[in-house]
């Protein structure tokens, strides 16, 4: 009994031992703990900052190379952080750096397996990707006649907008920033997935969309408790995160299945394809097809597709709407060159964009915004590697961080502040060699021209038409929240007709701003704190 205790004993420490131990010439960072590794120290530190990719501005403090990259080990998880724009290039360049994540995070939401785009790699990955650019752009997806389906998705939000004025009196309205424009995102994408477009008063998608957003707070781009110490979600399945993860997902799923049933229930295999999902069970029906091509993983493509129409040109928008409300001046000076280039009779188009510098240069200051705040999709090491002369042993997680990209000073000058005009020189447009928010290499995002286009065309046509002021008291704190993404607050804006502009008188009284809207017998007023003060216009 003596010797196996003795004998127990040492085998524990020595697994201590090795888990604390730091592979040859790995990236600097903090010291590792058994089982936890440098989890507390990231906590603490998180706590201290608020977001994670801010305590990657505290480890560039502490842990100072010229090449930007910082190693961690969370759980079981090693993990490796590129932060300068060299690195991340070079890091998404090399290809033994092209794999995705492993573990319980990644396959749960994907029937236990490695299943979709976003998180597959090699052969699979290869024959999807492939796969699904071709026949998207059989239904208009990176073709000319895409941004087609983008303004009617833009008129449809004008109308929409100027609807829920009329149905709060008229002349203004009370709107959320964090869900204005998502459903019209998503529509552009999901139509050429499913052929279908959805209403925003569909309390199905929205309750989706509202369950994702949530979701996605309480996740990071790295993973879950759960994924990090999979032991979690045995002993505290809600608190770790484990069960909300799985109930979301099977919620989800269950949406999906539906749409691909009533799909099955209507395509015959002799029709052309309608839609993406025709064009996948026509693959299906193939007797040599890939064996990677299953339901399943039609369900995981699904998914994969409906989050990238959903997530990240959303949060731009509402970075970009944020800021807007916050500077009013930018709103009024995008407006000028509007009613100056295109006029009030006509919306914006695409083409118009060579012509509107400023309003463009809204958009990649949004882009610049969200990304700032954000990782970029986790790679995995698929081979012991080497990147910027430091060793990264297999399956090591290596991830972006946008911010030393996007939010130095070098590159952007007073990078926090929102600064449309830090694009522009002597009135044309010009994009500094750092800007590289979709990434690079194969792994480059395949929607920025998506992306761009719904921003461009959605920020355009809401200057054009409306104004957003800021709420009696309520100006909105323009620090990102935390999560799988950044995001903004949750917060709610006015919405005002530029129609009725006329019936505006504007006053201004030291550091505030009073719109006195005049309706039949009634005053309305909103107030805006803006903390310098303006001309009355």
């Amino acid at each position: 009994m003596f010797y196996t205790v003795i004998f127990f004993s040492a085998l524990i420490f020595l697994f201590l031992l090795w888990d604390v131990r730091k592979p040859s010439k790995f990236p600097p960072g903090p010291k590792w703990y058994p089982i936890v590794g440098c989890a507390l120290q990231i906590s603490r530190l998180r706590m201290k900052c608020g977001m994670f990719c801010k305590v990657v501005d505290e480890l560039t403090r502490h842990y100072i190379n010229p090449y930007g990259l910082y190693g961690l080990k969370i759980g079981k998880d090693k993990l490796v952080i590129a932060y300068y724009n060299d690195t991340i290039q070079e890091m998404m360049t090399n290809e033994d750096l092209d794999g995705r994540p492993d573990g319980i995070f990644y396959r749960i939401r994907t029937f236990d397996s490695k299943k979709g785009i976003l998180i597959t790699d090699e052969e699979p990955w290869v024959i999807h990707r492939r796969f699904i650019l071709r026949h998207l752009k059989d239904f208009g997806f990176a073709r000319s006649g895409m941004i087609n389906g983008v303004q009617q998705e833009a008129a449809h939000l004008l109308e929409d907008l100027k609807d829920i004025i009329n149905e709060q009196g008229g002349k203004q309205a009370i709107v959320s920033m964090v869900n204005l424009f998502t459903v019209y995102v998503l529509n552009t994408l999901w139509s050429m997935m499913s052929g279908k477009r959805y209403d925003r008063k569909s309390e199905e998608i929205n309750d989706l969309l509202k369950m994702f957003y949530e979701l996605f707070q309480h996740i990071d781009m790295v993973g879950a408790m759960f994924s990090h110490f999979p032991f979690m979600r045995f002993i505290a399945p809600n608190y770790s995160g484990y069960n909300a993860f799985v109930e979301n997902h099977q919620r989800i799923y269950k949406f999906l299945r539906k749409e691909v049933e009533n799909h099955r229930k209507t395509y015959q295999n002799y029709d052309a394809p309608r839609d993406l999902m025709d064009s996948y069970l026509r693959e299906l029906e193939k007797s040599d097809h890939h064996e990677s091509f299953t339901e399943e993983q039609l369900l995981a493509v699904c998914l994969d597709m409906f989050l990238a129409g959903s997530e990240t040109t959303n949060k731009s928008l509402g970075f970009a709407l944020l800021h807007m409300v916050r500077n009013p001046e930018i709103q009024e000076k995008a407006y000028k060159e509007i009613k100056e280039v295109v006029g009030l009779e006509r919306l914006p188009e695409w083409r118009d964009r060579s012509r509107l510098p400023y309003c463009e240069s809204i958009v990649l200051e949004a882009v610049r915004m969200f990304m700032g705040n954000t990782f970029g999709i986790p790679h995995r090491a698929l081979c012991d590697t080497r990147l910027s002369g430091y060793e990264i042993p297999k399956d090591t997680m290596v991830i972006a961080c946008f911010r030393g990209m996007l939010m130095n000073p070098v590159d952007f000058p007073n990078p926090n502040k929102f600064d449309p005009e830090r694009f522009l020189m002597d009135g044309v447009l010009k994009v500094p060699e750092a800007f590289n928010p979709f990434g690079f290499g194969r792994r480059r995002c395949m929607g920025d021209i998506l992306g761009r286009q719904n921003l461009f065309m959605f920020i355009t046509m809401v200057i054009q038409n409306f104004r957003f002021v800021a709420l009696p008291g309520e100006l909105p704190d323009d620090e990102p929240l935390d999560g799988a993404t950044a995001s903004t607050p949750a917060k709610n804006t006015g919405l005002v007709n530029r129609v009725q502009s006329n019936n505006f008188v504007t006053m201004q009284l030291s550091h505030f701003e009073f719109i006195i809207i005049f309706q039949l017998s009634q005053v309305h007023y909103l107030t805006q704190y803006h903390g310098i003060g303006r001309k009355s216009r």
